[in-house]
């Protein structure tokens, strides 16, 4: 039988945060999901205020890598006063964890939650009722949901378990690094709500065949790289039942376990009834350096082009995070600004040009500096590495496609280009971690690092 209709205050929400990735060098150093974002954000703020917004009232962060920043934040970030006064709301931090049994971390995020879930951890409280569904989503991803929509899916299809997807045309999408999903049309003509019947994760030319939307049988249809997939956002709901029976049943766990590449596809060979809740707007999933930059210089556009990240950030739909009492911006003089965010904080001196560009908080800019399509991270307090009003960019210096870290001071007349376009280069230091790496033709300074005067990269 189908499992009955499932109320909000009955669905338990967790967000994964994620772990390293060989692919984004700040990962060094933080959690993928407490990257920072837009100068204010880190990654984690954008599912969390979807959680928020759409009226879910219980939450737990599942961290399993370099998660010291991304509790603080946490903690900072989410008190019960977020989810509205007296109403019993909470956020939380569940780490990865080890048992007698299993004496090894977790291996991958669906045995991260398998872990959790049969521990008892994702319960939460006593004094709330023990959930009857669970909301598994990326900490990673930029996008705006209303998860009381997936629900209503959710609980009018008897799902045991819904995906939310987002149809992309293939000839644009790196299928190579991406889940996707066969969905079958309803009764209706539409996928909005169809059955998913395959689930294919990182899939090659000829799974994509068979899930693609108006896949090509002879030579006189489209290529395939026009037809659309439905792509996998990385949320789901999984009903208790469906818990019990794909995750529950591990005693143990020795290899790799994810969502994607092995509950999904076990789920749909089980016969688990499962559905796809069809997203229309803006996604964005942050796996990699160069879409964590891109989507920071997306902010810099007009919010008329929804397919960037500025179509997440509405004063209607609040994004919460760590609120700083910094003064604001200061310009020295003459400055020529255009398309970029200039933090709270920051000084920018006499001359200077800021251009596509995001400055993080408190971050000083000498006279004449010029900065193009960077990113800079930014600190926790003014005068942080050197007095008040003394620069971490010097006179005259030149950036471009760079990304500076926290800590990094960079000398007067500084050329930081990467004119000759190298796309790859490992100029860290193995035991301090300083230096600069270059990565898919972006130059990231690592913290803590100096650039001395007349230094041309």
């Amino acid at each position: 039988p189908k499992p009955g209709p499932v109320a909000l205050d009955r669905l338990q929400a967790g967000v994964l945060a994620g772990g390293t990735s060989s692919g984004n060098p700040l990962t060094k150093f933080d959690a993928r999901a407490s990257l920072k974002f837009g100068a204010s954000y880190r990654l984690i703020d954008f599912p969390m205020a979807n959680i928020i917004n759409s009226g879910l009232k219980r939450a737990f962060v599942l961290t399993q890598f370099n998660s010291y920043t991304l509790n603080q934040h946490v903690q900072a970030a989410y008190p019960p006063e977020v989810f509205g006064f007296g109403s019993q709301g909470y956020v939380d931090v569940l780490p990865s964890f080890q048992t007698v049994d299993e004496k090894d971390w977790s291996f991958g995020s669906a045995d991260c939650v398998r872990r959790h879930y049969k521990a008892g951890s994702l319960r939460g409280p006593s004094f709330v009722e023990e959930p009857e569904a669970y909301l598994i989503l990326s900490g990673e991803a930029l996008y705006r949901m209303d998860y009381q929509e997936m629900l209503r899916t959710h609980n009018e299809t008897g799902a045991g378990i819904t995906i939310a997807t987002v149809s992309r045309r293939i000839g644009d999408l790196d299928v190579t690094n991406l889940g996707v999903c066969g969905v079958a049309p309803t009764e209706a003509g539409t996928r909005a709500r169809g059955e998913v019947f395959a689930f294919q994760e990182r899939p090659s030319v000829e799974e994509l065949q068979t899930v693609a939307v108006g896949s090509p049988d002879d030579a006189t249809d489209p290529p395939l790289t026009d037809c659309d997939v439905h792509v996998n956002m990385g949320v789901y709901i999984f009903s208790k039942t469906a818990m019990d029976s794909l995750l529950g049943v591990i005693e143990l766990c020795s290899e790799r376990l994810d969502f994607g590449k092995d509950i999904l596809p076990m789920a749909i060979s089980s016969g688990v009834e499962v559905r796809a809740h069809v997203h229309e707007g803006y996604w964005q999933p942050i796996r990699n350096l160069r879409e964590w930059y891109d989507a920071n210089l997306s902010l810099c556009k007009t919010k008329s082009d929804e397919q960037n990240a500025m179509s997440v950030i509405d004063a209607e739909f609040p994004i919460y995070t760590v609120p700083r009492c910094l003064p604001p911006a200061r310009f020295r003089g003459e400055v020529y600004s255009e398309g970029s965010i200039v933090s709270e904080g920051v000084v920018v001196g006499d001359g200077a040009t800021v251009v596509d560009s995001i400055v993080g908080p408190c971050v000083v800019l000498g006279e004449g500096v010029q900065v193009r399509g960077s990113i800079f991270i930014g600190h926790q307090e003014t005068g942080y590495l050197h007095g008040d009003g003394a620069p971490d960019v010097g006179k005259n210096s030149v950036l471009m496609n760079c990304v500076v870290h926290s800590d990094v001071v960079i000398g007067e007349g500084c050329v930081l280009t990467n004119e000759a376009g190298v796309l790859e280069h490992n100029g860290v230091d193995i035991q301090s971690g300083k230096g600069y790496m270059i990565q898919d033709g972006i130059i990231v300074f690592m913290p803590g690092t100096t650039v001395e005067p007349g230094t041309v990269i």
